[in-house]
């Protein structure tokens, strides 16, 4: 099971607002030029699902688990009625769209401390 995100896509919630403060690994990559290494942050799933909420104006956070894979969405309650919804063969493959897609639409905000 695949529990981190990449460089690219850390540095795309960061970019987004996400507090860098709340990745929990970093790894140590060779710039452009290869002379020289620089740590970047990491974010796992674990800090992935602190960071959704787990409810919006009456939408609760649905993981959804099959033989195929996860589909994540905010769902009302026992309703056809979602928003969001992503689906992937890895969890935190599906959560990550989901979470850009929140920042992206202003559904959450982020205080950076």
């Amino acid at each position: 099971m695949k529990t981190l995100l990449t460089v690219e896509e850390s540095q795309r919630l960061i970019d987004l607002g996400v507090d860098p403060k709340l990745a929990s690994y970093t790894d140590v990559v060779a710039d452009e030029s290869g002379n020289h290494y620089v740590e970047k942050l990491i974010f796992s799933l674990t800090d992935i699902l602190s960071i959704l909420p787990k409810e919006i104006n009456g939408y609760h956070l649905n993981i959804e688990a099959s033989e195929q894979g996860y589909e994540v969405c905010y769902k009302l309650w026992d309703t056809y009625h979602f928003m969001g919804a992503t689906e992937s063969p890895e969890l935190i493959d599906a959560l990550y769209p989901l979470l850009v897609w929140c920042l992206e639409h202003k559904i959450i905000k982020l205080n950076k401390d």
